[in-house]
């Protein structure tokens, strides 16, 4: 074996250890698969992703925990990704070029974005009282 293709066979290694959410990260924002520059980033931005996704889907229980299903995860590094844009120019919403009027998207995430999720109602619970005891004792 050659030094190339020990290189290559350790990036492989390398890229088959990080998660598959960090690698459509990369590929969506770096277009590199094993350009691990931005993955501190990345972690703390699908970190925040998964925070949005869990109070706008339970926000009454702090106990629940998000669905582990193709659409979750694939909301999260949707979501993910635009809060990476967010921190860069690539949040413009508007443009002007004599006068220089640059306007940007405010909020964390877009409305498009925050729609796809349904909030969970739940019943309120009550501490369950014996009948038999009466409120003067």
């Amino acid at each position: 074996m050659d030094n190339e293709e020990i290189l290559e066979e350790e990036t492989q290694e390398e890229t088959n250890e990080v998660s598959e959410d960090i690698l459509k990260m990369r590929i969506e924002i770096l277009n590199n698969a094993n350009d691990s520059s931005c993955d501190d980033i990345f972690e703390q931005k699908l970190a925040d992703a998964r925070g949005i996704a869990l109070y706008v889907l339970y926000p009454y229980d702090d106990e629940k925990e998000l669905p582990d299903t193709w659409r979750m995860k694939n909301w999260i590094v949707r979501c993910a990704i635009e809060l990476y844009h967010k921190m860069s120019t690539l949040n413009v919403q508007s443009y002007s070029e004599n006068g220089l009027s640059v306007s940007y998207l405010t909020g964390s995430i877009s409305k498009i974005l925050l729609d796809e999720l349904v909030p969970n109602a739940g019943v309120i619970k009550f501490k369950k009282r014996c009948c038999c005891q009466n409120d003067n004792s």
